[in-house]
């Protein structure tokens, strides 16, 4: 029964040996890249299932009050994105210092997207007539686009730090597991 007791006490300090705590760094990474991961998702659902097959009033202000909702979700992630950016850990390098700049440089253009997407569904709500819905509609897609752009570009960055000259930068992005489904780069939209 004693060799028992010391193998899994062995074995214990053995796992304790190897496993190890992610640094502050990679929690932040992870912050990010899981911010973004769910932005890209809630953008991506913006116009799933919607249906502009009607276009009586009753409609119209069903759609119009579904995609806000939508743009709010997809804006409420934004703000997540931001803050996750914006909390760097204490005391960060000047390489992780600089990915927080860049990262919230492009995170406003995101939300800049956001913005126009919000006024084009602003637009919609006040449509009277078939030409002000397709235009709000068109709007409301391309601001969309410029907002999937603007997060791919975002997503880029992202997976260019596992690239990266400073180590600690490189380490942070790497090890962080919700980078993973950033590596391939932007997001469709």
């Amino acid at each position: 029964m004693r060799p028992r007791v010391f193998a899994l006490a062995a074995a214990l300090v053995l796992l304790a040996g190897c496993s190890s705590e992610e640094s502050a760094e990679t929690q932040w990474a992870d912050g990010v890249c899981s911010a973004w991961n769910e932005l890209s998702s809630d953008l991506r659902g913006v116009t799933d299932g919607l249906n502009v097959d009607s276009l009586s009033p009753e409609a119209l202000d069903q759609l119009s009050s579904e995609i806000t909702d939508r743009v709010d979700a997809v804006q409420a992630s934004a703000e997540n994105l931001a803050e996750a950016i914006a909390d760097t850990p204490e005391g960060a390098d000047q390489a992780i210092e600089n990915a927080q700049q860049e990262l919230g440089d492009e995170a406003d253009d995101v939300r800049a997207g956001l913005d126009a997407t919000g006024q084009a569904v602003q637009s919609l709500s006040g449509a009277t007539t078939g030409q002000d819905i397709t235009s709000a509609l068109s709007d409301a897609q391309a601001a969309l686009t410029q907002t999937g752009q603007a997060l791919g570009t975002l997503g880029d960055t992202v997976a260019g730090y596992l690239s990266a000259a400073d180590d600690t930068l490189r380490q942070a992005f790497d090890d962080a597991q919700s980078c993973q489904q950033t590596r391939t780069g932007g997001t469709s939209s």
